[in-house]
């Protein structure tokens, strides 16, 4: 055994010794003031999440509903930049691109002439609303 192996010995048995006098006996842990302590880290711990639960999204809607609209007007004259004429394509649009990509993209015109129907107060006289049936 050389030196180094000593120390390295001595380092784990300190760790060991300081390891042991932090743990708890089963009595010091169920002992009423360690479960009171408990209790009250608990309540805490509880309050704070629930508060946390209130908080956040009311902070989420009030800050929602202020009152600030992007100029666009402004962002054109800083930029340069009309936000309707600009487009984006990713970088991997190309494998998107396939034949007859415009013909689905654009929106057919389909002209249906429905023919036009009676109205509902004019009904016919055979109908078997207006007959009552004979016993027979």
């Amino acid at each position: 055994m050389n030196i180094d192996d000593r120390d390295l010995k001595d380092a784990f048995r300190a760790l060991g010794s300081s390891a042991q006098t932090d743990e708890y006996s089963f009595h010091e842990m169920t002992s009423p003031t360690a479960l009171k302590a408990a209790r009250s880290r608990l309540r805490r711990r509880r309050a704070t999440l629930l508060s946390a639960a209130v908080v956040v999204p009311a902070f989420l809607i009030f800050r929602a509903q202020s009152d600030r609209v992007l100029d666009y007007e402004r962002f054109t004259a800083l930029t340069g930049l009309d936000l309707n004429e600009v487009t984006w394509d990713a970088p991997s649009d190309f494998l998107l691109d396939f034949p007859g990509r415009d013909l689905l993209r654009a929106v057919p015109l389909i002209e249906v002439h429905a023919p036009a129907l009676p109205p509902d107060s004019a009904r016919s006289s055979d109908s078997n609303v207006s007959r009552r049936r004979s016993r027979s």
